[in-house]
């Protein structure tokens, strides 16, 4: 079980953490690259299905060059850690070897891309390791680093995703700015790039106010505003959290490429993932993300879920968002 912090103690921490914002380091300029300041296109790889194997079935269609920032999906939080995630059908020494593969594909084809790792949500005894954490966020931001080092990594995505997540505001904040102050202090990575933190929104769960208290502890925030209906419409959620004080540029808008996906009116279509792209480019957000790259669009005739991914989505998310 978790202790409750005292109000008083995190704002003394977070003073101490030094969350203010550093200034971004440019990299080289290249094309299918990201240097900051250039627009993110982004993709969740998932580890823990079919849709992997399908996906290294055509690893050499992966369209890598078409994005510049991979989020791999999932690591975990355990007794205050980062660490790997394990299943029944992938024990850790698969996990690593997927995650090693993934890495290794993603750098030989676009060696410039961004590679975050993001850990994962579910149900309440996940949130309590994750509460467990911030009752020592120097040692869970110790963690991260070590992770990112033992990977060869840029980054690190907190998808902590719960419908609690309101009440639990004091504590992401924490983590969060823990972690941001540590890798900033980390300096560049070995590719020459400062190492960068991310935080997944559920929309219509996290509160503008939460999303606002977040704006000087991370550089991004990825907005799950999948499909193409009006339930987690991007346009209205951006604006929200815009108007709460958290920066356009640091929100990278989503889109759902899994063709099974039923929710807010199935997958995103091309006319959506248009009309996505053109409200991020019109108020300069930091870019769009889909969720996932090895589940995108499974299927041979149009009507079932299988077979590798198409890559559909992904195409044209960087159609809109290269041109």
């Amino acid at each position: 079980m978790y202790k409750k912090f005292d109000l008083l103690a995190i704002v003394v921490l977070l003073s101490l953490g030094g969350c203010s914002l550093a200034q971004p380091l440019a990299t080289a300029d290249q094309t299918a690259t990201k240097s900051d300041g250039e627009t993110i296109i982004a993709a969740y790889f998932y580890l823990f299905d079919d849709g992997y194997d399908e996906a290294m079935s055509v690893q050499d269609s992966i369209p890598w060059k078409k994005i510049n920032r991979l989020y791999i999906a999932f690591a975990t939080v355990d007794d205050g850690t980062l660490t790997d995630k394990t299943t029944s059908e992938s024990p850790v020494e698969q996990t690593e070897q997927k995650i090693r593969n993934i890495i290794a594909l993603c750098r030989r084809d676009n060696p410039d891309a961004e590679i975050f790792i993001s850990s994962d949500f579910g149900d309440q005894s996940v949130d309590e390791q994750y509460l467990a954490a911030a009752e020592d966020p120097q040692r869970f931001a110790d963690s991260v680093a070590l992770y990112l080092n033992k990977y060869d990594l840029d980054g690190y995505d907190m998808d902590w995703e719960t419908r609690q997540i309101n009440d639990y505001a004091l504590e992401l904040q924490t983590l969060l700015c823990t972690c941001y102050s540590t890798l900033k202090q980390a300096g560049m990575n070995p590719h020459g790039r400062p190492y960068k933190l991310s935080h997944t929104i559920w929309p219509g769960v996290h509160s503008p106010e939460t999303v606002a208290s977040l704006k000087d502890c991370v550089d991004n925030i990825n907005l799950m505003t999948y499909g193409p209906g009006q339930d987690y419409d991007l346009i209205s959620y951006a604006e929200s959290y815009h108007e709460a004080g958290f920066p356009y540029e640091k929100m990278i808008g989503g889109v759902e490429s899994e063709f099974g996906y039923t929710e807010n009116g199935g997958h995103d279509t091309q006319d959506s993932i248009q009309e996505k792209c053109d409200y991020a480019k019109q108020v300069n957000l930091g870019g769009m993300f889909s969720w996932r790259l090895d589940n995108d669009m499974r299927t041979a005739d149009g009507v079932t879920e299988s077979g590798p991914p198409t890559f559909q989505v992904s195409s044209w998310l960087y159609q809109e968002m290269a041109e």
